[in-house]
């Protein structure tokens, strides 16, 4: 009996991973048929993101999975599929607010409004759903109480405010909530009494038209003053101890510069405030009549006229500043990295790049021969040196003391070229995302180079989250108001244009490396990159940003004026972009970055980054400059 065990055993774990590979492909075709689309590849993967509905990869779970993790896995392959069916991304773009806070809260709403739907159009698909947003929300409340150690005050385990208004919305609309999430919610009821309760009506919620939903939701977090960022409701990323001292510097930054001289406000803050004030008037409609003789920035709101000549002089009303610079660093792989895990990732990047080699090689590939059919070879002959000029050597025969002769290529335009890719590196470009970047930058980085192409590739993100020692320094020194950049940036170089592929090549495995993806301060990064390139000599130069979102990180954001982050990112790019002395282009994966960028590429799903960069790179090479 006891040599029996060890093959019964054998028979167990291999009946386990046939019932799971059977679970993952039911779950796809669930997903194909709730979706309607057959196209759809559920994969799983064990650091990809459960709330990414725009991705098609799912957390993994184990092979010996009970009920409840498959009830789990169940849920977030429904939602994703219901994202799929109900959800217009065009429509979301359109009318999203145009704050961070209030497209995070945009976001999570239309995430529930989905899900609402499917659980009233299929039956079964509820459960799946309280079921995954139980695990979400499990999860996330332990995350917070870790990271308090376990301690009782509400305001430290307070979930964001994007949180509770979907949960809130959840609850209205479709009834109790799971344990987990009612615990999520329990913090804010109290705020929510107060705030929302009063005048929100369920019947203004349609389910089953996304523009009205949006319309309704866009109200609430109007009447709330959310979608200017000066909401006064608690802040549950702060981890200042006194929230209402806190509370009244938010409040006199978003106060009228009538009172400038009580409250220390110098001119920047003034404009600052005067175009959020400026702001709420265009949202509410309130068009002021142009006095005679009064500028531009008086016309009625929504005049194209109007936006480009504000456009144009935003780089005069950029107040942006940084509270310290003493703890932002510009690193190397091996600065942060010992060697032995930098060939433990790179190994683990080799074996994603195994599985998208075919596909990221043949958009490579279709690059190569547009830059290979450049090269059209023309020779400048009978120089005094150079390589042989084989064909004259009869010569020598003919005539023995003629000398021999002499021949040199001439150099194309596009081998003159430097390309440096700028990616993300904020925690939202976890899992597949970061992944499949890496893979396009080693595989073009690589391309690029033996085409005579000069490469870059940098990263941006934060040392800490919510402010790391920067945060520390301000609140000793009493929490002044309007700090600035509020964090310690990290800037990093996995390839110069200098050293080759071969050399940088494991470097590129940093960006698998846990705990690395934080934040990310976009206009910093490009002024960053941006200097770079500026000091190579190339004639051409080419800067690509690949990133899934706007500017966001909390400590800067709660504490200075609205779209802080943003108007600075604007400023920057209508700078580069109007010197012209390198070329932007920028590429959102599920964000639309055209309101940011001139030259622009929207992708809804990361497995189609590979191919745009790729276009974008030919059309870039094969412009007559």
């Amino acid at each position: 009996m006891p040599a029996e065990r060890p093959a019964d055993h054998s028979q167990l774990v291999k009946q386990a991973e046939r019932n799971a590979t059977d679970f993952k492909q039911s779950t796809t075709a669930c997903a194909r048929a709730i979706a309607q689309d057959p196209g759809i590849n559920i994969e799983f993967d064990e650091q990809a993101d459960d709330v990414d509905v725009s991705s098609a990869t799912l957390p993994a779970f184990p092979a010996n999975a009970n009920e409840q993790q498959r009830n789990e896995t169940r849920g977030r392959s429904d939602s994703l599929a219901l994202y799929r069916q109900f959800h217009d991304n065009k429509l979301h773009q359109r009318v999203q607010p145009s704050t961070d806070t209030s497209q995070r809260c945009f976001a999570l709403a239309e995430q529930t409004r989905i899900e609402l739907l499917g659980a009233q159009s299929y039956n079964g698909v509820a459960n799946n759903l309280n079921a995954a947003l139980d695990q979400r929300y499990r999860a996330l409340n332990d995350a917070i109480n870790h990271k308090h150690n376990n301690a009782i005050d509400d305001t430290a385990q307070r979930l964001g405010i994007e949180h509770a208004l979907s949960l809130y919305v959840r609850e209205r609309l479709g009834g109790s909530l799971p344990p987990a999430a009612d615990a999520a919610l329990e913090p804010w009821r109290e705020w929510i009494g107060e705030n929302v309760d009063p005048g929100f009506n369920e019947a203004d919620f349609e389910l089953d038209h996304q523009a009205d939903f949006a319309k309704a939701f866009s109200d609430l977090l109007r009447r709330l003053n959310i979608e200017h960022g000066d909401s006064d409701s608690p802040d549950a990323d702060d981890d200042v101890s006194d929230e209402a001292d806190d509370k009244e510097t938010a409040d006199q930054d978003a106060a009228s510069d009538s009172d400038d001289s009580d409250m220390g406000m110098d001119d920047a803050s003034e404009t600052d405030s005067g175009e959020e004030q400026q702001g709420e008037a265009e949202d509410t409609g309130d068009a002021a009549e142009p006095d005679e003789g009064s500028d531009d920035q008086s016309e009625q709101p929504g005049s194209q006229r109007r936006l480009k000549e504000s456009a144009l002089n935003e780089r005069e009303r950029n107040d942006y500043h940084v509270y310290c610079t003493d703890f932002d660093e510009v690193v190397r792989a091996h600065d942060i990295c010992p060697p032995e895990e930098l060939i433990r990732l790179r190994e683990q990047l080799d074996q994603h790049l195994g599985d998208l080699q075919k596909l990221v090689g043949r958009f490579a590939n279709r690059l190569q021969r547009v830059l290979l059919a450049q090269q059209q070879r023309s020779w400048d002959f009978d120089q005094e040196e150079g390589q042989l000029d084989c064909a004259r050597l009869t010569r020598v025969l003919t005539d023995p003391l003629a000398p021999l002769t002499f021949k040199q290529e001439q150099d194309t335009d596009f081998r003159d070229t430097v390309v440096t890719l700028l990616l993300d590196n904020s925690g939202s470009m976890h899992g597949r995302s970061i992944r499949v970047a890496a893979v396009s930058a080693d595989i073009l980085a690589s391309t690029l180079e033996r085409c005579g192409v000069k490469v870059e590739v940098l990263g941006f993100t934060t040392v800490a989250w919510k402010g790391g020692k920067s945060r520390e320094k301000w609140v000793e020194a009493g929490y002044p108001a309007n700090p600035g950049r509020l964090n310690d940036l990290r800037h990093i170089v996995y390839k110069s244009a200098d050293v080759p592929y071969r050399q940088s090549r494991r470097s590129l495995g940093l960006m698998m490396r846990k705990g690395l993806l934080k934040e990310n301060i976009d206009g910093e990064a490009l002024q960053w990159a941006y200097g770079r390139l500026l000091q190579r000599t190339e004639h051409r130069k080419i800067l690509m940003m690949i990133s899934d979102g706007a500017p966001i990180d909390d400590s800067t954001l709660s504490t200075n004026p609205g779209r802080f982050l943003e108007k600075h990112l604007r400023h920057v790019v209508s700078g580069i972009e109007r010197q012209e002395d390198v070329e932007l282009v920028a590429i959102g994966i599920a964000h639309d970055v055209s309101k940011y960028y001139r030259r622009a590429t929207t992708i809804h799903d990361v497995s189609q980054l590979a191919d745009v960069m790729t276009r974008q790179l030919v059309e870039l090479f094969a412009e007559n400059k």
